[in-house]
């Protein structure tokens, strides 16, 4: 039986821009801003029928800096945004918890892609996680995933599959990377 293969994007600083470090938080849709190259790569994906999920740390609710409802219309100008690129995602995972909650789902840990891969129907032996900061990485080898580590930050090798220098080299990276979408090698 053929496995199949999904891709589980990190949300801030990856799909949207990083707010500025005294900020902390995206808090309202209006400081959701798209970086160049991430819808470009998701829209490769779309069309390959790879599915793609977001994986993202939103304890900024669990301090009251913004709420469930805000993230959610945050998520919808996400959608909105990507849609006037002709790409999608299909599910988004988000742990509200702080560290101190002890919960399972926060990255490092895996829980979020247990549950999108779930969602998405995926096996994540065969599925990557793309982050820009070395948790995102961590949890996708907890998980079992491929990693790419997008950014400057210093990603070690043992978490560390591929890495590329922006989100604007993540289309070329797609394309060159993932012809076996098309050929029948995951058997």
């Amino acid at each position: 039986m053929k496995k199949k293969v999904g891709v589980f994007f990190d949300r801030d600083g990856l799909i949207n821009q990083a707010p500025p470090a005294e900020r902390r938080y995206v808090t309202r849709p209006e400081e959701f801003h798209l970086n160049p190259g991430t819808p470009e790569a998701i829209r490769f994906l779309n069309e390959h029928q790879i599915p793609v999920g977001v994986i993202t740390n939103q304890k900024g609710i669990s301090l009251g800096r913004y709420t469930a409802e805000d993230l959610n219309r945050i998520h919808h100008k996400m959608m909105e945004d990507l849609a006037a690129y002709g790409a999608h995602v299909d599910d988004i995972q988000y742990c509200p918890h702080q560290e101190s909650d002890a919960c399972t789902c926060r990255k490092p840990l895996p829980g979020m892609l247990f549950a999108g891969a779930k969602a998405l129907g995926v096996d994540l032996d065969v599925s990557w996680m793309v982050g820009d900061q070395p948790r995102d990485l961590e949890a996708g080898k907890a998980a079992g995933c491929f990693t790419l580590g997008v950014g400057e930050a210093a990603f070690p090798p043992s978490i560390t599959d591929h890495s590329i220098h922006s989100p604007q080299e993540l289309p070329a990276w797609f394309s060159t990377h993932f012809p076996f979408q098309k050929a029948d090698k995951l058997a």
